[in-house]
């Protein structure tokens, strides 16, 4: 739904430290000055580990994170939970 809006993505990688895996932002796109991050799960279980982490080593320039799942509208501090059917509109 993002690349159908001609709107140009980027994924994102950094080392967890004290271990070989990493966090993954799955999408950023960006808005004006600052990016929006979106972590996409079809089952919408899961920790949003990667997502939250990412949001706070780039606090100043993220200006919303999203958790895009099957699961209801929710917020859990500073990451907005939303249906994936969502996504046109948080766009």
């Amino acid at each position: 739904m993002i690349a159908a809006a001609n709107i140009e993505l980027y994924y994102h990688t950094c080392e967890k430290k004290g271990s070989t895996h990493y966090y993954e932002v799955a999408f950023s796109v960006s808005e004006g000055s600052k990016i929006n991050v979106f972590e996409v799960k079809a089952s919408g279980k899961g920790k949003h580990e990667s997502i939250t982490e990412f949001s706070k080593k780039y606090s100043k320039n993220v200006s919303k994170a999203y958790w895009l799942s099957q699961k209801d509208v929710g917020k859990e501090e500073a990451l907005f939970l939303k249906p994936i059917y969502l996504t046109p509109f948080l766009l």
